[in-house]
């Protein structure tokens, strides 16, 4: 069939989301009763200041993500990053999470989490340039050994708020881009697809950030418009903009239910495979050069 893609609006950009969403909990339902939460955790001196501190997002499906552990320089070595990291994955096991998930660079703290029993799952080369980006990720539900020999009874962890959580994510921002400057701003990459009547029966949602690194945040058809090759148009779309703005490589997140569409579509390299996430599913890092693009 005919059809043109047209940019997005924000609004339309939250609607494709939604709709990718509802099509993803229908294969992988949330845990009944479940919702999103987020918990920020620090450490402060006696006046006050914080010296370091983790923000803990939790899912409907009972996975658990942290976000900008950072500890001031001077305090480092000192258990404050394991009081947090044993503050948070507590709290994730108390909400009956049974994975928790962290990413991290080569120029960040790789062996600080593999000490305290996390794994690495994916590897992403080249965002940034010259450098690693790993996915790694601790089952909660399993025994796990670790390797930490830090004293984290000596920190008293107390809830932070939103400040604290912007406070964390500059000091983490200013502490990479010592290794790696951004080039550039985040793009947005956003493209629908409208019937005769103007409604959105096809989209997708993503960008380009300042390392040149790409994230596809929905892709979505609509059922009576599948097959058609749709999808794969703005599959390709979404790489040509890609390239255009910097990014050599897109890198996707594929499930069991969809991973033969991204095959067909070039990404043949699987960097990461992560089993039983979501439960009774598995998810597959995959990347493809965008210099075969055409």
């Amino acid at each position: 069939m005919l059809f043109d893609m047209m940019p997005c609006t924000e609004e339309d950009a939250e609607y494709i989301a939604e709709q990718a969403d509802r099509v993803f909990d229908t294969i992988a339902p949330p845990e009944e009763g479940a919702e999103e939460e987020e918990f920020v955790y620090k450490v402060t001196d006696e006046k006050g200041s914080l010296l370091g501190g983790c923000i803990l997002a939790v899912d409907e499906r009972k996975t658990a993500s942290i976000f900008d552990l950072w500890v001031e320089e001077a305090y480092r070595r000192k258990g404050i990053a394991s009081a947090l990291i044993r503050e948070a994955e507590k709290k994730a096991g108390e909400l009956g999470c049974y994975l928790v998930m962290v990413g991290t660079f080569d120029f960040q703290a790789k062996p600080f989490y593999e000490n305290r029993g996390y794994m690495v799952n994916d590897t992403m080369s080249g965002v940034p340039k010259g450098h690693e980006h790993y996915f790694m990720t601790k089952r909660l539900d399993r025994t796990v050994i670790e390797h930490d020999p830090s004293n984290t009874n000596q920190y008293e962890i107390i809830p932070g708020g939103e400040e604290d959580a912007k406070f964390l994510s500059g000091r983490l921002r200013r502490h990479d881009e010592a290794f790696a400057p951004r080039e550039h701003e985040y793009v947005s990459i956003g493209k629908k697809v409208t019937d005769e009547n103007g409604r959105i029966m096809a989209g997708l949602v993503g960008g380009v950030d300042g390392w040149n690194g790409t994230d596809i945040d929905a892709l979505w058809v609509d059922d009576p418009y599948r097959r058609q090759g749709i999808g794969t148009r703005l599959l390709r779309e979404f790489e040509r903009k890609a390239k255009e703005n910097g990014a050599d490589t897109v890198f996707i997140e594929a499930y069991d239910w969809n991973v033969e569409f991204f095959r067909k579509n070039g990404y043949e390299t699987v960097t990461g495979i992560l089993e039983d996430y979501p439960r009774g599913h598995t998810m597959y890092c995959m990347q493809k050069p965008l210099c075969s693009t055409h």
